[in-house]
């Protein structure tokens, strides 16, 4: 920052500084607030579309809706009991998709607009076809990442929400052997800030498919990542199509020997202190409260990075898959047990400003 100001401005400098100095002290990280309301299963898909409205998904073919901050829950199931919802996107307290994965025809769309009161198949994956994560943008667009096939990428697109197509044409390379995602809490694929985002793992190098809202096909580019059999990019997160963070792995704890966050800008890949969790990080999500947070989690717990002091706090030792926000509004956590919280955060404070009589 202090290199960008401009010679001779004294004053601005001397702000700045005062600034940077400030940033560096990592403030109060968020508390763990656990929900008790919700049933006892294994939660995995979050999205949060205002403070008070959230939906969640899971096992044994639940889909679980609040409207009232987790107070009290309405219940529904898509399909068979047997479907696993690893990832569900919602448009508001009305209206979501939900993404059961698998192969053997287990992955599968289903929409509702009544608030899950029904749910119709708006896409049926082929028996070779395993669908890990899926992501939405507020117009209605859908991008759905799945296990390559030969040489052959599975990724399915809907437009508007409405027609769901398979697409082998959407990426600028061929993909490697057996390259795939994680299906780990649907954070595999990501839209934010005009870009769509995807992450790889399962093959030789693990790889981000990256293109800008109106870009025509995804761009690939070869990450420091973790790589092979059971590592890779689990969780992605778009600041700009040059701008990304993305975590990962290796699902053995005593086999990760590279670090397991990083921050991809201006074509370069700088590795970010390591986590406080054992394992593969699962999710990734980013807010802004008195700084900038990344926050993550995995069956060993869940985290906070504070950036500007390059700072991590232990937030949770529960099995939580996913962390998920919405805005800088709410995150939410979700695992194993019925385990569902929310951080909440200290109040922000407005600096105080010495006036000189």
């Amino acid at each position: 920052m202090i290199a960008s100001i401009a010679k001779g401005s004294t004053v601005v400098f001397a702000l700045s500084s005062f600034a940077v100095n400030a940033q560096a002290e990592a403030p109060e990280p968020p508390k763990v607030e656990v929900v008790t309301s919700i049933e006892t299963q294994q939660w995995i898909g979050i999205s949060a579309v205002s403070r008070n409205t959230l939906w969640v998904s899971g096992v044994n073919g639940r889909i679980a809706r609040s409207t009232d901050a987790g107070q009290s829950w309405q219940y529904s199931q898509p399909g068979p009991g047997d479907l696993q919802f690893r990832d569900i996107e919602a448009i508001d307290d009305r209206r979501a998709y939900a993404l059961s994965i698998g192969d053997n025809g287990q992955s599968r769309i289903y929409f509702t607009e009544n608030g899950g009161g029904d749910w119709r198949l708006r896409y049926g994956a082929s028996s070779d076809t395993f669908l890990n994560c899926m992501a939405l943008s507020p117009l209605g667009e859908a991008w759905v990442a799945g296990d390559s096939v030969g040489d052959q990428w599975r990724i399915v697109r809907s437009p508007s929400g409405r027609n769901w197509i398979k697409t082998n044409s959407a990426v600028s390379e061929k993909p490697q052997s057996n390259e795939g995602g994680f299906a780990s809490s649907g954070s595999c694929v990501r839209y934010a800030n005009d870009t769509w985002i995807m992450g790889t793992g399962n093959a030789d190098v693990a790889r981000v498919l990256i293109k800008a809202r109106f870009g025509i096909r995804f761009d690939v580019i070869d990450t420091p990542m973790q790589s092979g059999p059971g590592a890779g990019i689990f969780a992605v997160y778009p600041e700009d199509e040059d701008d990304f963070y993305i975590a990962g792995g290796h699902l053995e704890a005593e086999q990760n020997e590279k670090s397991r966050l990083w921050h991809y800008q201006s074509g370069e890949f700088t590795a970010l202190p390591e986590a406080p969790l054992a394992g593969a990080l699962y999710s990734l999500a980013k807010v802004s409260h008195q700084g900038d947070w990344l926050l993550t989690s995995n069956p060993s717990g869940a985290a906070a990075y504070h950036i500007q002091s390059e700072t991590w706090h232990k937030l949770s030792d529960a099995n939580i898959w996913n962390i998920q926000c919405h805005g800088d509004a709410a995150c939410w956590l979700a695992g194993k047990e019925g385990y569902l919280a929310k951080l909440v955060w200290k109040p922000e404070q407005a600096p105080q400003t010495n006036v000189v009589p």
